[in-house]
C-alpha cells in the first residue's frame, strides 16, 4: 500500500521513555504454529501488477480465529524482482479492532523486527535490527490513534480490507476511518492518515465454476505531509459478500490502469473488472 508520511524516527535514536523501553521486539511473535485452537477463516496469494519495480509483488495470507476468539492476520510478501521479502502479523479483537502487530522487515539492507501495541490513544512502536545486539537500529516512534485506529505495516495490502467489515451497508455513505503504520521496507511512521470509504454497489461475475458477488468499495485515502498539507490517493477495493479481499487497485494520477491487486485463482474475474 502506498505510504507517503512523516518520518518521526532516525537510525540511531535511544529508547525515548521507560515505557517505549519495554516494548522489546520478539521475532517468534510474527509466526502462529503450535497454538491449539486456532480455525483458518480464510488463506490466499494476493498477486499485484501495473507499478513497476517498486510495487509488484506477491502477498501471501491467512486469516485465523484464534482459541481466546480473536482474529489474527498473517502475510508474506515478496517482491516480484527479489528485492526483498517480508512478514508480518495483526492481531484483533473479536470485532476486528486492531490491537497490534509484530513484522520482519529490512531497512537499507539491515533485517529488522518491529512491533505495533495500542496504548490509549496512540500506538507505541520499536524497531530493532535482528542481531549484533540491535546496534544498527534502534527506533521508538509513536503515531496517534485519537480515539481509534486501523493499524497497518506497509506494503501489506491485506491489512486495509479490514475496513469494510466496519462500514455500515445501511447507514451508507461516505464513512472515515483512522490509520497508523510502520513500514516494513523503509524508515517511515504513518500519524495521522485517514480512509474515507463509500460503497459502489454489488455484481455478480458469471465463471466456469459457478457465479462470484463482488462488493465494490472506493475509498480516499489521505495523508498528512510536512508542510501541513494532505496528500491523498483513490483506491478501489473488492470483497465478496463474506467479506474475503478479492483484489484492489490504486488509482495513481498519470498511471495508465493503476497498480492493480487481484486475488490468484481468480483471475477471469479480475478479467471482468477491467472490461467494463
Amino acid at each position: 500500500m502506498v505510504r507517503v508520511t512523516f518520518i518521526f524516527a532516525l537510525l540511531g535514536l535511544a529508547c525515548t521513555s521507560a515505557a517505549v523501553a519495554q516494548l522489546v521486539p520478539d521475532p517468534a511473535r510474527v509466526n502462529y504454529a503450535g497454538v491449539s485452537g486456532a480455525r483458518l477463516i480464510d488463506a490466499g496469494v494476493m498477486v499485484v501488477t501495473g507499478g513497476g519495480p517498486a510495487f509488484d509483488r506477491t502477498e501471501a495470507f491467512e486469516y485465523l480465529s484464534t482459541s481466546a476468539g480473536g482474529v489474527v492476520l498473517l502475510n508474506t510478501i515478496t517482491m516480484t524482482d527479489g528485492r526483498y521479502r517480508v512478514q508480518a502479523r495483526f492481531d484483533l479483537d473479536a470485532d476486528w479492532n486492531a490491537r497490534s502487530a509484530d513484522g520482519l522487515g529490512l531497512y537499507e539492507g539491515v533485517p529488522v523486527v518491529a512491533v505495533m501495541r495500542r496504548d490509549g490513544r496512540e500506538v507505541r512502536i520499536a524497531v530493532r535490527s535482528l542481531g549484533d545486539g540491535g546496534a544498527k537500529v534502534s527506533l521508538d516512534p509513536t503515531a496517534a490513534c485519537d480515539p481509534d485506529c486501523f493499524i497497518n505495516m506497509s506494503p501489506s495490502a491485506l491489512a486495509m480490507f479490514v475496513m469494510t467489515r466496519h462500514y455500515d451497508l445501511a447507514r451508507g455513505g461516505p464513512q472515515t476511518f483512522r490509520w497508523t503504520g510502520q513500514d516494513l521496507d523503509r524508515v517511515r511512521t504513518l500519524s495521522g492518515g485517514t480512509a474515507t470509504l463509500s460503497f459502489a454497489g454489488e455484481r455478480v461475475v458469471p465463471r466456469a465454476t459457478g457465479e462470484t458477488a463482488l462488493r465494490h468499495f472506493t475509498f480516499v485515502e489521505s495523508l498528512p505531509l510536512p508542510d501541513g498539507g494532505r496528500f491523498t490517493l483513490n483506491f478501489d477495493l473488492w470483497t465478496d459478500r463474506e467479506h474475503r479481499p478479492m483484489g484492489f487497485r490504486v488509482r495513481t494520477p498519470g498511471a495508465a490502469g493503476g497498480t492493480f491487486g487481484f486475488r490468484q485463482g481468480f483471475e477471469d474475474v479480475r478479467a471482468a473488472l477491467q472490461a467494463d
